[in-house]
């Protein structure tokens, strides 16, 4: 119990010390709201995409999508289940109109790789559960993937659009299809075509160093996405783009309390009904993904639009806060679940 708590308190106290650093950068005249606004389309337009293409293409195939396509299913349910949570939140809490769409897409999409990965495989490693199963860690990473299959392209394909607050006939192509979501169904088909997967992916193909070289490009956008997040920080908020207490913390309860609960609901739903295979790895992660605070890639979008970006910021700042122990105690509970499946 004691090694979930660190895995969980340190992997959330990481993301706050990296946005840490993003506000001294801003105090030393370095992250100036120019090079963000270049920062943010370097992330979006090069580094994402090749995170995307090389985490999804990597790991998911064919046999594996139609084994488990309740996995990618699973992420959309959430995604659904978070949009009505963010319904709540703005009937209770009551944010400005200009807040309203940063307030339901924070409730939609979470952060479904860079804390579930390191997590899950630290749980496998520490866990009693998992003890005589050394795949364990491997399969976790496995659904982890299979699950980014739909949240990515949901994220970038309804998110970042919803995010610029105008009607789809009068935006760019750009602001719709975003290199990110193209990226994202990209590593679906490198991943679920055998020809494209052998050129690329399989040890020894022909052209697998540029797969290698998409790992290298991919590996510093959730770093640089989160000193933009601290950045933003730093910045002094307008009248209009400061938030009301009262949200935050109602979207990191529903985002952190009401939907963990959500989740744990549906993953005990779906093992009772046979509709899971019965490793307890699989049920953790679906548990964990319904866990975790909202997506740091937001404040990216949100930088990309030129709107929100304080507001968001902050939102999504006090719900890491608040994650170090509500989450350490939802995986803790979940493990404790999982062990008696």
């Amino acid at each position: 119990m004691l090694a979930i708590f660190s895995v969980s308190f340190f992997g959330v106290l990481r993301i706050f010390l990296v946005c840490l650093a993003g506000v001294w950068l801003v105090h030393m005249g370095v992250l100036t709201a120019d090079f963000r606004k270049g920062l943010s389309r370097l992330v979006t337009l090069l580094m994402l995409p090749a995170l995307l293409v090389t985490k999804i293409g990597g790991r998911v195939n064919l046999g594996l999508l139609r084994d488990l396509a309740f996995v990618p299913g699973t992420a959309l349910v959430y995604i659904l289940c978070g949009l009505g949570i963010g319904w709540l939140v703005m009937f209770f809490a009551r944010p400005p109109v200009a807040h309203r769409r940063l307030v339901l897409t924070a409730c939609s999409f979470g952060n479904s790789g860079y804390i579930p990965y390191p997590l899950v495989v630290a749980i496998a490693g520490s866990s009693t559960l998992f003890q005589n199963d050394p795949e364990a860690g491997s399969r976790g990473m496995m659904y982890i993937s299979l699950y980014l299959v739909c949240m990515s392209p949901c994220m970038w394909g309804i998110g970042f659009p919803f995010l610029a607050g105008k009607p789809l006939r009068s935006m760019r192509w750009s602001q719709i299809i975003s290199p990110p979501f193209l990226s994202s169904l990209a590593g679906i088909t490198i991943g679920c075509v055998p020809f494209l997967r052998n050129l690329l992916v399989a040890r020894g193909a022909p052209l697998r160093v540029l797969f290698d070289t998409g790992e290298v490009i991919g590996a510093p956008a959730i770093p640089l996405a989160l000193l933009i997040l601290g950045a933003n920080l730093a910045d002094r908020p307008k009248a209009d783009e400061r938030a009301a207490l009262s949200t935050i913390l109602a979207v990191a309860w529903g985002r952190l309390i009401l939907l963990p609960l959500i989740g744990c609901l549906v993953t005990l739903g779906l093992w009772h009904w046979g509709v899971i295979p019965r490793d307890p790895m699989l049920a953790l992660v679906l548990m964990i993904e319904a866990s975790v605070p909202s997506a740091t890639n937001l404040v990216v979008m949100c930088q990309l639009h030129g709107r929100g970006e304080a507001v968001i910021s902050r939102i999504l700042v006090s719900s890491y806060l608040l994650a170090v122990p509500l989450m350490t105690a939802f995986v803790a509970l979940f493990l404790w679940i999982a062990e008696r499946l």
